[in-house]
C-alpha cells in the first residue's frame, strides 16, 4: 500500500528566504532524483510553493510525496541519505518555526488514503515490458510480399 506524506512549512518572509524557496523549487527534481531512485519506494514527489494571500511572495513550502512502506523507515532513509538530508535541512532553514528533527508525527492511517492500485514502486519498475501482439492478416516474417517472380498477369 502506498502512503502519503505532506509536509507544509510556513517560511520566513525576508527576501533571502523567499529567493531560496524559489530556487529550491526550480531544482527540486534534479536535486532529489538520485536519492528517490536509490530508495526505490517513492511513487511521486513534488515541491509546491504556496503564495501569500496578497499574491506577493511565498507563504509556505509544501512537499508532497507518495511512497511504499511505513513512515518512520521512509523518513529515516531520507534523513540518512546525504542528498535528501541536505534538501530537508534546506527546508528547515527556511521555516518560520524550524522543526527539531527527527520529525515523526504521522496521524494518517492507511484507511485515510484512496488507492487505485496496490503495487509497489519495485514491482512497477520490475514489471517486464508487455510483448507486442502479432499482426493479424499481415505478411509472414521474411516475406517480401507482391507477386511471385514469373507469375502471369491477367
Amino acid at each position: 500500500m502506498a502512503n502519503p506524506l505532506t509536509l507544509y512549512v510556513p517560511i520566513k518572509q525576508d527576501a533571502l528566504s523567499q529567493a531560496a524557496a524559489t530556487a529550491a523549487a526550480a531544482v527540486f527534481v534534479k536535486n532529489v532524483q538520485a536519492g528517490l531512485d536509490k530508495a526505490n519506494i517513492v511513487h511521486y514527489a513534488r515541491l509546491a510553493l504556496i503564495p501569500n494571500l496578497s499574491g506577493k511572495g511565498i507563504l509556505a513550502i509544501c512537499l508532497i510525496t507518495t511512497f511504499d512502506k511505513a513512515m518512520i523507515p521512509y523518513l529515516d532513509f531520507f534523513w540518512k541519505d546525504p542528498g535528501t538530508h541536505k534538501a530537508f535541512a534546506g527546508v528547515a532553514a527556511l521555516a518560520l518555526n524550524p522543526p527539531n528533527p527527527p520529525v515523526g508525527n504521522n496521524h494518517n492511517k492507511p484507511a485515510d488514503l484512496y488507492e487505485a492500485y496496490p503495487d509497489t514502486v519495485a514491482k512497477i519498475k520490475g514489471a517486464p515490458a508487455k510483448p507486442k501482439p502479432p499482426v493479424k492478416g499481415g505478411a509472414k516474417t521474411g516475406s517480401k510480399g507482391g507477386a511471385k517472380k514469373g507469375a502471369k498477369k491477367r
